[in-house]
């Protein structure tokens, strides 16, 4: 499941960046179809980092300070809810700066 989700999020990624709003409507439902299976899919890009972070893999683009932010996402962040408990399937990898 997690390498369909992945490839989800990765149509979604490309079409945004090439401002292809023709999929949306598709995408959305396909993760609405997901979210009722119990995953989540979550995008963590321009939320805080922090090293005590234990659902994201990160590289620093620089030294570390206070005031970083995830810049990029590569995999998103994928729970699933197991007797209504949020475990974390994958954790996300993203570039920080």
């Amino acid at each position: 499941m997690k390498e369909i989700l992945n490839q989800i999020y990765d149509i979604e990624q490309k079409s945004e960046k090439r401002n292809i709003d023709f999929f949306e409507r598709n995408i959305r439902r396909l993760y609405h179809e997901i979210e009722k299976q119990g995953y989540i899919v979550k995008n963590p890009l321009g939320e805080k980092y922090s090293l005590e972070r234990t659902d994201i893999e990160a590289t620093l683009m620089t030294d570390f300070y206070n005031e970083m932010k995830i810049v990029k996402v590569l995999k998103p962040i994928v729970y699933h809810s197991i007797n209504d408990t949020m475990v974390i399937v994958q954790k996300g990898v993203v570039i920080v700066e």
